[in-house]
């Protein structure tokens, strides 16, 4: 068999950009270890090294097989587990927050809009008991937020937008109330986001990520609508109680998982390039090229309708346990 060393580097790292994630979800690599793949840039810089100087020799192959391998382990790792740890990706510095900003609060109505987007820093969203909102937090001066409130709508902004987002890294923690049935949209642009709203009303919620962690907790709501969800270069998870709705969601690079609880009824409606899941495993049926269902599914009886379209990233489905980012 003869080796076509100049298609050698490309055959190297499609193996790995393939391999990784599925090593990961096989549970062969620790995800923590390959969500370090950002450490790995200097031995680019050897390999480029090594191929200028064994640029005309035999092995001149071996500085480009150093270079193609790291590139695909790099590239696998930002599949598996997103760019949420890459603080020049995702515009987010690592200068920590040290001003208290002044609180704000409002009551809402018994049905209620809440928009929030947040850059760059730590969000953490949790359900209060009562009908008002609350709003804690630091940052690098003090401003805090733009709030824009009223009974029906709450809208809260990173007070950097427009500019780049590391500017004014920041530390929110939200309380949202049960009382109120709510439409949630909520956009994390780069850092760590925990969303638990046990007891919360939602009637529909609407997540965009980009380039963050998320952790979005809506399996112990009191009632639930329709769920849409976007992720781009992140690693997220998201809790699901049974029941009928439909979950839109799209992935692009990195990872996202869906948890329902064990033996919740599920129709799966897949699409994308370069994406995978864990359908077979999961325990679920194929019924086609695209669909999936849980075993013994009946379509006349409550269940979750799940759209997912994956362009190279990593989607897993869990019925039960732990579901975390």
């Amino acid at each position: 068999m003869h080796l076509d060393r100049r298609l050698l580097g490309w055959g190297l790292f499609f193996i790995l950009v393939g391999g990784v994630p599925l090593a990961v979800r096989a549970n062969l690599l620790d995800r923590e270890l390959v969500a370090q793949w950002p450490l790995l840039w200097p031995i680019l810089i050897i390999g480029w090294g090594i191929g200028l100087l064994l640029r005309r020799t035999q092995i001149g192959w071996v500085g480009g097989a150093i270079t193609a391998i790291t590139f695909g382990i790099m590239g696998g790792g930002l599949l598996a587990t997103g760019a949420g740890a890459i603080p020049f990706a995702s515009g987010c510095g690592t200068n920590d927050p040290v001003v208290s900003f002044a609180s704000r609060t409002g009551q809402l109505d018994p049905t209620a809009q809440v928009n929030v987007e947040f850059n760059c820093g730590s969000l953490t969203v949790d359900a209060v008991d009562g009908a008002a909102w609350t709003l804690a937090g630091s940052d690098r001066d003090g401003s805090g937020p733009r709030v824009t409130s009223t009974s029906g709508q709450v809208s809260i902004e990173a007070s950097d937008k427009g500019t780049f987002p590391g500017a004014n890294r920041s530390v929110w923690n939200l309380g949202l109330p049960r009382s109120p049935a709510l439409a949630l949209g909520l956009t994390l642009n780069a850092g760590d986001g925990t969303v638990d709203l046990t007891g919360a009303s939602i009637s529909s919620t609407t997540l965009t990520l980009n380039a963050g962690k998320l952790t979005f907790d809506l399996g112990a709501t009191a009632s639930l609508g329709d769920v849409n969800g976007t992720v781009n270069a992140g690693a997220a998870t998201m809790s699901l109680p049974a029941g009928a709705r439909d979950v839109n969601l799209s992935l692009n690079a990195g990872s996202l998982a869906i948890c329902l609880p064990v033996g919740s009824p599920v129709r799966v409606g897949w699409a994308g390039t370069l994406g995978s899941n864990n359908f077979s495993s999961a325990g679920l049926v194929r019924v086609d090229d695209s669909t999936w269902t849980s075993a013994g599914f009946d379509a006349t009886k409550a269940h979750t309708e799940l759209h997912v379209s994956a362009n190279a990233g990593s989607f897993d489905l869990r019925f039960g346990g732990s579901c975390r980012a």
